[in-house]
């Protein structure tokens, strides 16, 4: 299984370098297992490292010395992540197959370096960043799980575990949609290989391009596949953002939607900085409107929707 073991920085300025530092430090205390450690040893020439307690390194440069591709392919690719603001070790970085993260300058100076004859190429990267005030260790885990197509586990709740899709539970997604009443008030699957390409195209476009979408729900013990759940986007609402669930009819009545959907409510206000949630509800779907209020959602009328008459319901979670 890949796992992220080693953090290499290049050529970063020295106070964007401090804040990862602090942030990747500062989470030891909260997860000693998967973070750094404090500065300890040389492990080449001009080259110093960290050490965590779950195998995690970080590795730093020094000073006018860059990262090539030679010294790179030293790294298991599938283990390390790399972060520069300078073209020739992104480069490299590329080349040796790593997931790597572009810092990218303040705009004054970008066109400082453009006008002194630098030339900035804003080539292919699994992350562009203006800066590192707020970014951790988690954070970088998920760009590297993207690089290498690995799904996000987004939250856990006592019973299940909420993620990505992955094409590995298609027959559990066509089995869930077996159940009787499953497509009464949701569009039903496509058939089969067509619903693969719409999957795929879905991990690629939708998960990449906003971080969130129609999730997996699984249980903690057992890892089955018994539901789904959401954040989307839908034209009618003007870009605002609409939760959707739904559970297979094995697990229904049990608590399940209610449990997951406070979960991603919570993630959406705190992790998406999300502030307001609509809910469309079509007509007769009464464990929908039970739990539409149980959640917090007030009724705000009807709308047209999917070719639909839709009730709505919104949640504003300041």
């Amino acid at each position: 299984m890949k796992k992220l073991c080693n953090i290499i920085m290049g050529c970063l300025p020295e106070v964007e370098r401090g804040y990862l530092l602090k942030n990747l430090i500062g989470e030891q205390a909260m997860k000693p297992d998967a973070c750094i450690g404090l500065p300890g040893d040389m492990v080449s020439p001009g080259r110093t490292y960290v050490r965590g307690a779950g195998g995690v390194r970080i590795f730093g440069e020094k000073a006018g010395v860059r990262w090539g591709k030679e010294e790179l392919d030293c790294f298991p690719s599938e283990e390390a992540l790399f972060i520069s603001g300078d073209e020739e070790e992104l480069y490299a970085a590329a080349k040796a197959g790593m997931a790597h993260i572009r810092y990218l300058p303040p705009q004054a100076e970008a066109r400082e370096q453009r006008d002194a004859g630098q030339e900035v190429l804003y080539g292919t990267a699994d992350l562009c960043a203006e800066g590192f005030e707020e970014v951790g260790f988690s954070y970088l885990v998920h760009v590297y799980e993207r690089h290498h197509g690995i799904p996000w586990t987004i939250l856990e709740t006592e019973r299940c575990v909420v993620k990505e899709f992955s094409l590995a539970y298609l027959d559990a997604l066509f089995e869930l949609y077996a159940g009787e009443g499953m497509t009464d008030y949701m569009e039903p699957l496509f058939e089969y290989e067509k619903e693969k390409e719409y999957q795929k195209a879905y991990i690629e476009h939708v998960y990449r391009f906003y971080g969130y979408g129609t999730w997996i729900v699984c249980r903690k013990d057992s890892g089955k596949l018994i539901g789904r759940v959401g954040i989307e986007h839908r034209e009618e609402l003007s870009g605002e953002p609409e939760l959707g669930y739904a559970v297979g009819v094995p697990y229904q009545g049990q608590g399940y939607a209610t449990e997951v959907c406070r979960a991603v409510l919570s993630y959406a206000k705190e992790e998406l900085g999300m502030r307001k949630m609509n809910c469309l509800i079509e007509p007769g779907n009464d464990i929908s409107f039970q739990l539409a209020s149980k959640l917090g959602f007030a009724r705000a009328g009807t709308m047209r929707a999917g070719g639909k008459e839709m009730e709505r319901y919104i949640l504003f979670m300041d």
